[in-house]
């Protein structure tokens, strides 16, 4: 190894070393690669670092595959507008927070490890149904401990639990979710990726790239992008790229719910923004859950009668009048000339036409 190798790139080395699993040691590679001397007495080093990351990187791909085909995953199914998971630590007050908040009824106790397999409960939000799954401690999860990270990876949203404002909890649990990759205080960088009939790396907006351009387009290509354009909508640092090219890397909207077992409360707002509310805040809570899901309950109305607030509809942020129609009917959606809608109009029952917006609790009435 050459000797004036910076800290960086020794700290890289270490990770790499220490790392316990393949998906760990392939992200310290990588991150050596990006700290590796560039000038041409380190090109050996380079290449077998380049070396190491195809190896590894097909060795992950296999026992992907492997696993894939065995199925050791807790399979359950997405019900609803979506799928929350409920995790904290032991005693953190879980269980207390499913049963508060949904028509479940898990088992509540003083000792530790009451919750042994996850819980299932239903939220009612203004006739949207919300699925809620309470999971085991993640921190001693046992043999349950990689289905608990497939579910958590493939959940729409977290709910953080921690107890009697113990905010270091809190951080103990973000600490240990970055370092299975699991993101809840990080965006995804905003970089559109387009695969290229060239070959060879190149950058769209390349005053956004804070990074020396040729050790990014080494570091791009050793991770498998060798004929590829990437549209830089941000300023990209060196970690923004290490995240791009992580495997395993999963961002997932989270809040954070405080239990007062011990009625010790601190009022805070947020912690390294992830917003904190108290139990006892159910409306808060509530639309803050369904807002976390990118999702609106949109209620129908017909001519001379009132809504149906019973069975709304559950569509995507930015759905149109038109789009709503075509939920409902095939009918509706091609004889559909505008709408009626109460709530977001400056109006109420204002006519919009059929390229409306619809905002989350509107009242629309279709018009043909």
């Amino acid at each position: 190894m050459p000797a004036n190798v910076s800290y960086e790139f020794a700290a890289a080395k270490k990770k790499y070393e220490d790392a316990q699993t393949n998906e760990e040691k392939l992200i310290g590679l990588q991150e050596m690669l990006s700290t590796a001397p560039s000038h041409k007495g380190a090109e050996n080093l380079r290449k077998d670092i380049s070396r190491k990351i195809a190896s590894l990187k097909s060795k992950i791909e296999k026992q992907a595959l492997s696993t894939k085909k065995k199925g050791h995953t807790i399979n359950i199914k997405k019900e609803g507008a979506g799928q929350v998971l409920v995790v904290g630590l032991a005693n953190s007050g879980k269980s207390t927070f499913l049963s508060k908040y949904t028509n479940a009824k898990p088992t509540i106790a003083q000792y530790p490890y009451t919750t042994t397999k996850p819980e299932i409960g239903t939220l009612n939000y203004g006739g949207a149904y919300i699925q809620l799954v309470e999971l085991p401690s993640f921190l001693d999860g046992g043999e349950l401990y990689s289905q608990i990270f497939s579910m958590i990876r493939v959940a729409d949203a977290l709910i953080i639990i921690i107890r009697d404002s113990d905010f270091s909890q809190l951080n103990k649990i973000i600490s240990f979710f970055d370092k299975q990759d699991v993101y809840v205080t990080k965006k995804k960088p905003s970089v559109k990726i387009i695969k290229s009939d060239f070959v060879g790396v190149s950058f769209v907006n390349e005053q956004n790239l804070l990074v020396n351009k040729d050790k990014a387009i080494d570091l791009l290509k050793n991770s498998g992008y060798r004929s590829h354009t990437f549209i830089l909508n941000q300023k990209i640092t060196m970690e923004d790229l290490l995240l791009l090219i992580n495997p395993r890397a999963t961002y997932i909207k989270s809040i954070c719910v405080n239990m007062p077992i011990n009625n010790v409360l601190k009022k805070k707002n947020s912690s390294r923004g992830i917003k904190i509310y108290d139990f006892l805040e159910q409306d808060n809570i509530t639309d803050n859950i369904f807002n976390m899901l990118d999702k609106i309950v949109v209620y129908t109305k017909k001519p001379g009668q009132k809504a149906d607030t019973n069975e709304p509809l559950v569509l995507d942020n930015n759905t149109t009048v038109l789009d709503a129609a075509k939920d409902i009917h095939k009918t509706i959606y091609k004889n559909i000339k505008s709408a009626k809608v109460w709530g977001s109009t400056k109006y109420p029952g204002q006519n919009v036409s059929k390229n409306y917006v619809l905002k989350n609790k509107d009242i629309v009435e279709f018009l043909m």
